[in-house]
């Protein structure tokens, strides 16, 4: 067989150097032969080069190391140990060969045994071991690791990948001050804190740090952007948002489809529209991300036919429909109501596509058949699925039944959601105006004392406004903010003016 991907071929020269070369074909192999200047060296395959080895009896460390490596790339762990262990010495190259092999190969255990056996350890070893535990969330290991490591061994990388592996944790605070004890931060230090915040749900804290990371004169990275332009989003900052791709233009970022992925769901989700398809159309190839994120954007805001039209457009440019495309399409037609194209695009995720139905999916066709008045198949929608409803569900039924003013499916979704969550006050007063619309006042007040007695409390909700890029967030009747006093004053003459033009 001619071609062998990655053949791993080893010259050696009438000088005894070895030189490594990866080949894609054995035609490769010849071609670079030929351009020698003096054609003076032969090729070898591994079980040559072994045999090589073990004939010669020359310790050549660098030649042991290349064999290790070369087994390993074959899934050969057990003949790259075999090599391995009957080395005279270790040194620490050889080693952190063998355990970069080891924890490539997810064998984490067997790394960490040769780690501990180690002679001598340096950056890498410890480094090694340190990803290899947080890649795995076992971060009270490498946390460990960390603080035993000698600070003359730690480096950005080590600080990094602790400082990241806590935020994936959600141990924002300890992350943050491990972050804070780091000497000099590079680009990829504030790239982590910066996604930390943001994916734990502190966005405004995200896009305060980005603008420090800025002011400290370190150059974004794809991955702050990305992370910068995600806590835009969260937050609908479109002021924020616009200044951060004006800056991601700025810095040569515009041709990056995960910089401009991100760009789309900020503008999608801030409501700007305009926005993310302008940067849609200027993509000449939009990959999975980008189709899903406009199917997405146009779903959530309730562009059922965009969303359906961008769809059918993603499969002709040859990407096939995953779970995130399908849910776009039956946001977009749970919001507008578009009971027969969202039956059609659940029932055929599956069937045609092979795409597996998610708690989301079904969530949007209770929400569409309920919509529709068909409670009774919403609720069958329900007890059929191939796992046990969440008050979610039944909350979505709830809603369907409120709106019909169907009393008797609503009592039956509002009992399985307080079986679910006792004390939600949300779907007691949902019942509550549905007796009440119905006429049926005292049953309508012996759920308002029945709410009372049981201490149920309508969780407050949060709402937010952006003034010169900085986001204020407050609930109803909040007091907290410096400027209440004023602001309840303004809010007051404004309601008068508004009643005069009513």
């Amino acid at each position: 067989m001619q071609s062998i991907l990655f053949l791993q071929m080893y010259f050696i020269t009438k000088m005894g150097f070895l030189v490594q070369l990866r080949c894609n074909s054995i035609r490769n192999v010849h071609l670079t032969y030929y351009l020698l200047h003096k054609r003076n060296v032969g090729y070898i395959n591994h079980k040559q080069m072994r045999g090589m080895y073990i004939y010669s009896r020359n310790e050549d460390l660098i030649l042991l190391t290349k064999q290790i490596s070369a087994y390993s790339n074959e899934g050969k762990l057990d003949l790259a140990r075999k090599v391995f262990d009957e080395m005279a010495f270790w040194d620490c190259v050889a080693c952190n060969v063998m355990i970069r092999e080891y924890i490539w190969h997810g064998k984490t255990q067997d790394a960490r045994e040769l780690f501990d056996k180690m002679p001598e350890r340096n950056t890498i070893s410890w480094n090694s071991m340190i990803m290899a535990y947080a890649s795995e969330s076992r971060l009270h290991i490498a946390l460990k690791l960390f603080l035993v490591m000698p600070d003359e061994e730690k480096d950005t990388f080590s600080w990094t990948t602790i400082i990241s592996g806590l935020a994936r944790v959600s141990r924002i605070i300890d992350s943050w001050q491990l972050f804070k004890q780091l000497p000099e931060p590079d680009s990829a230090s504030w790239s982590s804190i910066i996604s930390g915040f943001q994916q734990n749900g502190l966005s405004s804290e995200s896009l305060m740090l980005f603008k420090e990371m800025l002011s400290v004169g370190r150059r974004p990275t794809v991955h702050s952007l990305t992370s910068a332009l995600a806590a835009a989003a969260d937050l609908a900052a479109l002021s924020n948002g616009q200044q951060l791709y004006c800056h991601l233009l700025k810095r040569g970022f515009d041709n990056n489809n995960l910089v401009r992925n991100s760009a789309i769901s900020m503008f999608m989700k801030s409501g700007c529209l305009h926005g993310a398809i302008n940067i849609f159309n200027s993509i000449y190839q939009p990959d999975m991300f980008t189709w899903n994120a406009m199917i997405s954007g146009y779903g959530q805001h309730g562009y059922a036919v965009e969303a359906i039209l961008v769809f059918h457009q993603m499969q002709k440019a040859g990407f096939h429909p995953d779970r995130i495309s399908f849910l776009g399409v039956l946001q977009g037609c749970s919001h507008r109501g578009f009971l027969k194209e969202g039956i059609l695009y659940f029932d055929c995720m599956q069937k045609d596509f092979g795409v597996h139905r998610g708690p989301e999916h079904y969530v949007c066709m209770v929400d569409i058949l309920a919509r529709a008045g068909l409670l009774k198949e919403a609720a069958m929608i329900i007890l059929k699925m191939p796992f046990e409803p969440t008050s979610i569900f039944w909350r979505t039924l709830l809603n369907g039944c409120r709106i019909s003013g169907a009393l008797k499916f609503g009592l039956y979704a509002a009992d399985r959601v307080l079986e679910l969550e006792s004390n939600n006050a949300a779907s007691c007063l949902m019942v509550m105006q549905m007796y009440a619309a119905v006429g049926r006042q005292r049953e309508a007040a012996l759920m308002r004392r029945w709410m009372t007695e049981k201490d149920a409390r309508k969780e407050l909700s949060n709402s937010w406004i952006e003034i010169k890029g900085k986001v204020h967030i407050f609930t109803t009747r909040d007091e907290t903010h410096r400027d209440s006093q004023s602001i309840y004053m303004i809010v007051e003459l404004l309601a008068d003016v508004a009643s005069e033009y009513a």
